[in-house]
């Protein structure tokens, strides 16, 4: 039995658990008081933290903030019980000093209004992001919160404090001891110098630091005990785990100490001339370790060709060979074409980055958002991540990694960012299933198109079954019918190690799906030194496993949708309209391949598959374009755009909104912002709502009706409403496809 009670500002999970206060302020469980120490310290804070997580499901927003709290993925403020004095006293703090900066959190009286916005700012605030319910994050000095907390509009206001700093899986890391390696984001990158000074003078070993528009990153290393000292300071927003990042290799890298050149030549031997990309070119990069190896070869001349522009951002310039980023590359210009021969590559041009995310601490470069800005600079309009900064410790979460690929698809909203699931899918307690729950952070990003992995049908069941890659793959397959399944052979099928969703709050990720196994390997690539994605076979007869092969795929696709699309519009498309109609067209993999007695995949949308495999033939057929929407100037609170399609001889309809939402901050407990929802209306008054929902989705920034209009003619009407926009105005696109 679970009593929810209100106490000390929060909701609590069961009264005898509730946390007491001792005579210097800790909190502690139970009625015995434990000794003194920074272990001890450390467990009360991590057991305060565990009762103030049993919160509600996300409430709506247009109602008063009355009793609304603000949720923090620490636990919940009701503003009208909290008392800062109730904190942990060593992750507490005043006001700060009178001059200094600080974030403080502002809840107004009801949903975020543009005028209040406007006022807050009139009076010194700064707005740095948005937590529901109805409250502002923002960056004040005690002169503006002074003028800023009188308005009318203002429910409540505080200062934002040390202890909702610490993400949750760093205060365990407190209960453990010893050194810790974090990552602390800054709200504002103009305070590196002085937080990079302060930290030098605490004695800590600063071990990387970067910056951009929106936010500065510092990745030092310290004391468990010394986090009190990093979340005091007022620059600081966040404090989290840092890993070394995934690279999905299993074998040696080279790093060969040369320095960054301009093109490809000093990585690439034996080139020969370039040969162009006949008809529009469009421009794609990819980040991954290499590409190539001395013992794998270097880049073919075709591959090589199509390189534009090679940047090296792991430690001082090196050059790291990594057969991964050679494949990556080879499938994204290629895709299932790769072979010895030149392949029938796309039309597209490459910037590689060459990244040491996966292959040590810290994960370079820590700032995304600088790369993906080089990148966009050079006319890059879809990124592919081949490998990324997020290891195990970011599963499902939302992290300072996620919220800079969100900030820079908001700041440039025609790029398309692609990213992996990841490889982390198991079945650990043996029950035969996949367990949920194990999306890389970066697929968490709302604004990116995460990809997960299905089967290839090539091979019918040739090839290791799943049991034969525990080795490879980080999960567990023993158990029936997982364990003697072929990793290959039919594409409903879900590639066992692909991960699942869904996000920490609970919205569908990954996104799509398409193969990730038994993809063929030209016999130059491979063998003795291989360092790429995990390999099947010998010889000639080697295939490559992995959700970075299955991103990559649908990078290459995305990137000649863009042309499809553009020349259609007659502009650039924004990637929202890119993932709309990847989305619309995606097809269902329900029940999975073990048919619907043991179905391994829901009807979708679900965290499995998200919306399914894309299917060209809804998503490249013109014919079926009813409409096409790509709003660039956006919705405000309350508005609606209506839409009128006449049925007539079409069997099914499908409608797919998507958008660039506003970046959520990595405290958030919900991380959607600006919330949109689509609505269609059928000739009879039947109501038909996204999502397999039957009512709104408050979660999602993508959302799709498909409606079965066999023997149902008439007009259909699309709703498309602003629900709740902090963050105005809100573009968006809309497809409308029919056949």
């Amino acid at each position: 039995m679970s009593i929810l009670s209100r106490k000390n500002g929060y909701f609590h999970s069961h009264r005898k658990y509730l946390p007491r206060v001792s005579g210097n302020g800790d909190f502690y469980p139970g009625a015995r008081r434990p000794g003194n120490g920074t272990r001890n310290t450390a467990l009360v804070v991590v057991l305060f933290l565990f009762v103030t997580l049993a919160l509600p499901s996300p409430l709506a927003q247009a109602v008063n903030s009355q009793d609304l709290p603000i949720l923090l993925v620490n636990g919940a403020i009701y503003p009208q019980l909290f008392k800062a004095s109730d904190l942990p006293v060593a992750f507490r703090a005043d006001s700060p000093q009178p001059g200094t900066e600080a974030l403080y959190l502002v809840q107004c009286a009801g949903p975020l209004r543009e005028d209040w916005l406007e006022e807050l700012k009139n009076r010194g605030a700064r707005p740095r992001g948005y937590l529901a319910s109805n409250t502002l994050v923002a960056a004040m000095d005690a002169g503006s919160y002074s003028r800023a907390s009188g308005l009318g509009f203002v429910h409540w206001s505080g200062i934002y404090q040390p202890y909702f700093k610490i993400s949750p899986v760093l205060q365990l890391r407190l209960v453990q001891g010893g050194e810790v390696t974090v990552l602390a984001q800054l709200y504002d990158s103009r305070f590196l110098e002085p937080v990079l000074e302060a930290l030098r003078s605490m004695s800590l070993e600063i071990l990387a630091w970067g910056g951009d528009e929106w936010c500065g990153v510092v990745v030092l290393r310290l004391p468990v005990e010394g986090l009190k000292n990093v979340a005091a300071m007022p620059a600081v927003e966040w404090l989290d785990l840092c890993g070394m990042g995934t690279l999905p290799s299993p074998g040696e890298l080279t790093v060969d100490g040369a320095k960054a050149v301009g093109g490809m030549e000093a990585a690439v031997r034996g080139r020969e001339s370039p040969t162009k990309a006949a008809g529009p070119v469009e421009t794609v990069a990819v980040s991954d370790a290499g590409p190539g190896s001395p013992s794998g070869g270097f880049l073919p001349a075709w591959m090589s060709a199509r390189v534009m522009g090679y940047v090296s951002l792991y430690g001082g310039g090196e050059r790291v060979f990594s057969d991964h980023g050679k494949l990556t590359m080879g499938i994204l210009l290629a895709g299932e074409t790769l072979d010895d021969r030149q392949p029938e590559a796309k039309p597209f041009q490459v910037v590689f980055y060459a990244t040491g995310y996966g292959l040590g601490i810290p994960p370079q470069p820590v700032s995304m958002y600088s790369m993906l800005g080089d990148a966009y600079s050079r006319g890059v309009r879809v990124f592919l991540n081949g490998s990324v900064p997020e290891g195990r410790e970011s599963v499902v979460r939302y992290g300072t990694f996620t919220f800079q690929r969100d900030a820079f698809a908001w700041s440039h909203p025609d790029l398309l960012i692609v990213d992996p699931a990841g490889n982390e899918g198991t079945d650990a307690d043996g029950d035969g299933r996949v367990d949920m729950g194990s999306l890389l952070g970066g697929s968490c990003a709302k604004n990116v198109v995460s990809v997960g992995g299905c089967e290839s049908e090539r091979g019918g069941g040739d090839g290791p079954t799943y049991r034969d890659l525990d080795e490879s793959f980080p999960g567990s397959f023993s158990a029936s019918p997982l364990g003697g399944d072929s990793a290959a052979g039919d594409m409903r099928g879900m590639a066992a190690f692909s991960s699942r969703g869904p996000t920490d709050d609970g919205r569908i990720k990954p996104d799509l799906v398409t193969q990730a196994t038994r993809l063929p390997l030209p016999s130059t690539m491979g063998g003795k030194g291989w360092s790429g994605p995990v390999l099947w076979g010998e010889g000639t007869s080697q295939f490559a496993y992995g959700t970075s092969l299955a991103a990559a795929l649908l990078a290459g696709e995305a990137g000649l949708l863009r042309g499809l699309v553009g020349a259609w519009l007659g502009a650039s498309p924004s990637a929202a309209m890119l993932k709309a109609l990847l989305v619309n067209g995606a097809e269902d993999l329900y029940p999975g391949q073990y048919g619907e007695d043991n179905p391994e995949v829901p009807r979708a949308p679900n965290p499995v598959e998200g919306w399914g495999r894309p299917d060209e033939s809804w998503t490249k057929d013109r014919t079926s374009w009813l409409k096409l929407v790509d709003d660039r100037e956006g919705l405000r609170e309350g508005d609606v755009r209506v839409f009128r399609v006449d049925v007539q001889a079409m069997s099914e309809l499908r409608i797919t909104l998507a958008w660039t939402d506003y970046p959520s901050l990595p405290q958030s407990r919900v991380h959607l912002v600006n919330d949109l929802d689509l609505r269609v209306i059928g000739p009879g008054g039947d109501f038909y709502y996204p999502n397999g929902r039957h009512a709104r989705d408050p979660l999602n920034n993508t959302e799709r009706v498909v409606v079965d209009v066999s023997g149902k003619p008439g007009k259909y009407t699309v709703e498309v409403k602003a629900w709740n926009v902090p963050m105005a105005p809100q573009p968006y696109a809309l497809v409308i496809q029919g056949r």
